[in-house]
């Protein structure tokens, strides 16, 4: 499992491969969210994705695949959190690549502002 090797310092090729070939057959934008196709570079999108991955993974080599479950559970519960335009992983991406602000470089009472230059 992915998840044993948190913190991914790197993309696993497994998820590489997930998020190229399967998730566009699972999942599609729609007008009010944002993605980027530099994914790889933003860590909370790659840790969301790896799960993802690995839950998809598992569903994949089962006897029973529930596919139901995956999308209500899953898939549903994680891609707002990486494409919502507001606060998804890649909100600030929506006019082009952004480097991710990590958490440990905002001061207590200092949120990150939504009409921050893009």
């Amino acid at each position: 499992m992915l998840s044993e090797r948190l913190p991914l310092t790197t993309v696993p090729e497994s998820v590489g491969a997930f998020v190229d070939d399967v998730l566009p057959t699972l999942s599609s934008l729609g007008k009010r969210t944002v993605w980027c196709v530099e994914w790889r570079e933003h860590p909370d999108a790659v840790t969301r994705l790896a799960a993802i991955a690995d839950v998809w993974g598992e569903m994949t080599g089962a006897e029973t695949a529930d596919l139901h479950t995956f999308l209500r559970d899953v898939l549903d519960h994680h891609m707002p959190r990486l494409v919502d335009p507001e606060s998804g992983a890649f909100a600030m991406c929506s006019h082009g690549h952004q480097a991710p602000e990590p958490i440990t470089t905002v001061k207590r009472g200092q949120g990150v502002s939504s009409t921050a230059p893009r």
